[in-house]
């Protein structure tokens, strides 16, 4: 049951991350053809097009959302090296059964979610976002 609670978990973080990778990768798409399709054209002109096309494409609407993630992540990482955050992961994973880890990972979510709030303040929306649908996906 402890691997199914930390697949759960490992699955909406790469959900939490996935939207940012969608709308980088949607405006990646957009002019990325190369302007002269012919087999002449060296592979590094090509390349040399695309990257241009891709950078001009990218709006100040994906930046700040790529900052938002590059900032979540931070706030993430910073709060699993806190010692209590440290210490009920630990009590999780010393849980013997599925109602002791069913409680002890809802704790130790609170207390991960609470320290990047408190780490990271203007991403309370997103984390309070993200705490709830890891809660939802542990069963009570």
């Amino acid at each position: 049951m402890r691997r199914n609670l930390y697949s759960a978990l490992i699955f909406l973080l790469r959900a939490s991350f996935g939207h940012a990778a969608e709308s980088s990768s949607t405006s990646s798409k957009t002019g990325t053809r190369a302007a002269d399709p012919s087999p002449v054209a060296s592979k590094e002109a090509s390349k040399t097009r695309k990257v241009t096309k891709e950078k001009s494409s990218q709006t100040t609407a994906d930046k700040a959302a790529q900052s938002e993630d590059e900032r979540f992540t931070a706030a993430r990482k910073l709060a699993y090296e806190d010692t209590r955050v440290a210490e009920l992961r630990a009590k999780v994973d010393a849980s013997k059964n599925d109602e002791a880890a069913n409680k002890a990972m809802r704790s130790y979510l609170k207390a991960l979610y609470g320290k990047m709030r408190s780490i990271e303040s203007s991403l309370e929306e997103r984390i309070n976002m993200t705490e709830a649908a890891a809660l939802r996906a542990i069963p009570q």
